[in-house]
């Protein structure tokens, strides 16, 4: 009798892992509503921020080959309460011409895996600047916009953006955020990086 029992459990034990094999999904890891709240976005309504002043610029890092200087506002920066990063842009043109000042969000997402419906990485513009009278003017049909894609100068700006906020998780407060923008932003960081890259 207990030989025959131990002979059925030795038999069913591999027809049990088997089927728990065959699910295209994770049996065990149940999703709880904390988790569905981190995963969940709703964008938070913000007034546009001050016109920045001209001379308030701080330049950041993008490539040797980048065509034109990278501008930001330090004073605008800060996360908002849908857990973005709300910051004013200036694309300065390289020879002259007018600068491209922008009041912009940046959304760094939990996770890069591709759950459920859950938001990707993406920036929003919101308003675009006026620098001769000093005003904003809204963006038509603005619309929150992924990050990745064709490699030009604009996938550009946005992968350094969010190589400065969202690698290694975003910083809570505006000190973290300008910590990570003196610590990231710079030419020494992005070529430390580089060389890191190539060594590797």
């Amino acid at each position: 009798m207990t030989r025959t029992l131990l002979l059925s459990l030795l038999l069913a034990a591999p027809l049990a892992h088997a089927s728990e094999k065959e699910t295209d999904y994770n049996t065990r890891y149940v999703e709880t509503e904390a988790d569905r709240r981190r995963a969940a976005f709703t964008e938070t309504e913000e007034p546009l921020p001050l016109f920045p002043a001209a001379d308030g610029w701080t330049e950041l890092y993008v490539s040797p080959t980048y065509p034109g200087q990278l501008l930001i506002d330090r004073d605008s920066i800060h996360p908002a309460a849908d857990r973005t990063v709300r910051y004013v842009l200036n694309l300065r043109p390289q020879r002259g011409g007018t600068d491209n000042i922008s009041a912009e969000a940046l959304y760094c997402a939990a996770t890069s895996l591709n759950i459920r419906d859950s938001k990707k990485s993406a920036y929003k513009t919101y308003a675009y600047g006026d620098p001769v009278k000093r005003r904003w003017i809204a963006a038509r049909n603005a619309r929150w916009q992924n990050l990745g894609g064709r490699p030009d100068s604009a996938a550009a700006v946005r992968e350094t953006l969010y190589r400065i906020w969202c690698h290694d998780g975003t910083p809570e407060t505006r000190e973290g955020l300008l910590r990570r923008l003196d610590e990231r932003g710079g030419k020494n960081a992005a070529s430390g990086r580089q060389n890191r890259k190539e060594s590797d």
